[in-house]
């Protein structure tokens, strides 16, 4: 596995990633219905996509070349003590 920056090619694959592993993190706490409605929201392709171009951010995914294993999101936000990572 290598780290690179995420691109719109890779958005598919970590909607996918971030459903599954949503799913077996919350559905027991939250309930099947409750969790697809956050990753339908938090991680359609437009919030994703949204994400490559926000200013003062990074987008990493984790790549073995055939699949990806992992991804990482961090921004500034307007608050200069806060910062996101995901």
């Amino acid at each position: 596995m290598f780290v690179r920056t995420a691109s719109e090619r890779d958005l598919v694959a970590i909607r996918a990633l971030l459903v599954e592993t949503w799913h077996a993190t919350y559905d027991a706490i939250y309930g099947v219905e409750r969790v697809t409605a956050i990753t339908d929201d938090w991680h359609s392709i437009a919030s994703l996509k949204a994400r490559l171009t926000r200013p003062n951010s990074e987008f990493l995914v984790a790549d073995d070349g055939k699949r990806l294993g992992g991804m990482a999101f961090a921004a500034a936000t307007t608050d200069p003590k806060i910062v996101l990572l995901h």
